[in-house]
């Protein structure tokens, strides 16, 4: 194989390896890019020498991380990466909140009962309505007394309650 192809291998492997980055393939397009560098440094290596074999093997080993931070510094503003990155951020100052995060921002410093086991993540009862809730990291089991700690965006935190004692 000429060695300008097994450049153009070591290459392709390359703009495949940063592809892999922004396509939805379950590994399957990186994995040819690393095996094109693969087949590119091999056939350097068998008609070409050790010399050729060594610096395209030398080039992938540096160029595959240099390319990638380079490239994630210029793809944002190229024609593509203008469409595919978001340039805003959607601040809760600017009116963008999750849908139900003011329902369970009232939750907070409620009462409810388990109606799961809470290990650490589980259903709970508050008031008529049920809520998918997890602890501090603790295990709770079902029937018990749980008071709402804390509310994250949609995240509801529990922790439980001590028993009431008996009347004397």
């Amino acid at each position: 194989m000429e060695l300008w192809l097994c450049i153009m291998l070591v290459g392709l492997g390359f703009v495949a390896i940063f592809v892999e980055f922004f396509v939805p393939a379950g590994g399957l397009v990186g994995f040819a890019g690393v095996a094109a560098m693969a087949v590119g440094i091999g056939f350097a290596y068998h008609d070409h020498g050790s010399i050729a074999g060594t610096l395209l093997l030398l080039l992938a080993l540096v160029g595959t991380p240099a390319s990638l931070v380079i490239g994630f510094k210029i793809f944002p503003h190229t024609f593509i990466g203008k469409r595919l990155i978001l340039s805003q951020s959607q601040q809760p100052e600017q009116g963008y909140t999750a849908s139900s995060s003011a329902k369970y921002e009232a939750l907070l410093g409620k009462d409810g009962v388990t109606v799961s086991p809470l290990r650490p993540a589980g259903m709970v009862r508050i008031g008529s309505e049920k809520f998918s809730v997890v602890t501090e990291g603790e295990m709770i089991d079902t029937g018990k007394t749980v008071k709402v700690v804390a509310v994250e965006g949609n995240r509801i935190v529990v922790r439980e309650l001590p028993p009431p004692s008996a009347p004397a």
